[in-house]
């Protein structure tokens, strides 16, 4: 990845974190704003009885304290001497008169008792009132003395009476939310629809930015792995054609076998690439057979004598058991082997030493095979197995390699429905382990 891909990848993550933050902040917005328009609606429903409660509590207080008492001064004042009549009787502007300003009269003497005496009955009323219409809230009356009259509550005042008394509707958040329920699913909806896009899209980008970096990588280690044996042969040839190599036995069988060497790399090289892209696709087909792994392990082992002795490379091998019997694809098991311990002599910092050990556990059989190699860091471990991953150490970009190896073992090992790990050491290096 170039230094624009990674400034361009760094500018789209930042746009997609900006842009969820703000819608985020949007949803909380359009959230506050319902639930403030829910408590208006339920403040005006809540007046509108209170209003309708009120009438009801005055209508009873005007014919208990005003047409009662009237009723009953006239009863007094007519005395036992009446007759019945028909006719119709005048009143007179002086006694309806006489009649208002009793009630007003009335009507502020009682004033203060009135307060105290009917807000119960008021209460009761407005309760049941506000639990059949599904708002089972607490309510308290205050006068003009109390403090904080809306804070969190909803304050409706009366003005049955002179002073700014009225009625405090409590506890009534849990309402509005059930209210706002549907809009509370279609914000979490829209919100965890919109984060798991983003986040789907920033791994798609993050994948493609890596394996536009592993492509980057495999083709530079692919070039250089072509590029040698090519050079190789193409000097031998020269030497062959143009200084008299050919007539010269000794020197014709060299160069001759130097050729074929770098043939034969050229040749496990394209192999190595055509069975990672079937195992990929789940074409290749595995020829199982069984076979012991001992004998395998020794065959690999004395094939790579003279790739060892130029390395210098010591090789120990021990066994505890006695049967290593596994099906298994010998040519690819042989690849695997071969790729591992390939890597021990490639990443080697000083003389190799490479230990195998083959172990007869109970019911399986577990190959191991350690080095003196610098280990792999902790990070990297759970990468290493895929496909074309090279560890980001700086003395190991100038080793030769293509990142397949690894990913090429581990797919072998699947298909045989055996596992491969790896640990490091405590005395340096790491140690692959294979179950099968």
């Amino acid at each position: 990845m170039n230094g624009n891909g990674k400034i361009k990848f760094r500018y789209i993550k930042w746009l997609m974190l900006a842009s969820q933050a703000l819608l985020i902040v949007f949803t909380a917005q359009w959230l506050f704003t319902q639930y403030n328009g829910q408590r208006e609606v339920l403040k005006k429903n809540l007046t509108k009885l209170f209003t309708d409660v009120q009438h009801q509590i005055s209508d009873s207080l005007l014919l208990t304290h005003v047409i009662d008492p009237l009723a009953v001064s006239t009863k007094a004042g007519a005395g036992e001497n009446t007759i019945a009549s028909d006719k119709p009787v005048t009143l007179s502007p002086g006694g309806l008169h006489k009649v208002l300003t009793r009630t007003g009269s009335i009507s502020k003497a009682q004033e203060r008792d009135l307060f105290h005496i009917d807000t119960i009955a008021f209460n009761e009323i407005f309760s049941q009132q506000m639990r059949q219409n599904g708002w089972d809230f607490p309510s308290q009356w205050i006068n003009n003395n109390d403090s904080n009259k809306e804070g969190k509550s909803i304050f409706i005042k009366s003005n049955f009476f002179t002073q700014e008394n009225g009625v405090v509707v409590k506890n009534y958040r849990s309402y509005l939310f059930y209210m706002l329920l549907p809009q509370l699913f279609f914000a979490l909806i829209l919100l965890t629809i919109t984060s798991t896009a983003f986040w789907v899209t920033y791994r798609s980008l993050a994948a493609q930015m890596k394996l536009s970096q592993l492509k980057d990588d495999f083709i530079s280690n692919m070039s250089h792995e072509l590029k040698t044996p090519i050079s190789t042969v193409k000097l031998a040839l020269d030497a062959l054609n143009n200084y008299g190599v050919i007539d010269n036995p000794v020197k014709n069988r060299e160069y001759l076998g130097m050729a074929s060497a770098e043939m034969d790399r050229l040749e496990l090289l394209a192999t190595r690439v055509l069975n990672t892209s079937l195992l990929d696709n789940g074409k290749m087909y595995l020829q199982r057979e069984t076979y012991d792994l001992k004998k395998l392990i020794e065959e690999v082992v004395q094939n790579l004598q003279l790739r060892l002795a130029q390395s210098n490379a010591k090789v120990s091998f021990e066994t505890k058991g006695n049967c290593f019997m596994v099906p298994v694809d010998k040519l690819h098991m042989q690849g695997v082997v071969v790729n591992l311990i390939d890597n021990s002599l490639k990443y080697a910092l000083q003389q190799p030493n490479i230990y195998i050990s083959l172990n007869e556990l109970n019911g399986a059989v577990q190959l191991s095979l350690s080095d003196n190699g610098p280990g792999i860091p902790e990070e990297y471990r759970g990468k290493i197995f895929e496909k074309f991953f090279r560890i980001p150490d700086g003395y190991r970009h100038n080793t030769k390699g293509y990142g397949l190896g690894l990913s090429y073992a581990a797919q072998v090992m699947r298909q045989h429905n055996g596992s491969i790990n790896v640990s490091n050491r405590a005395a340096g290096g790491c140690t692959f382990t294979l179950t099968f």
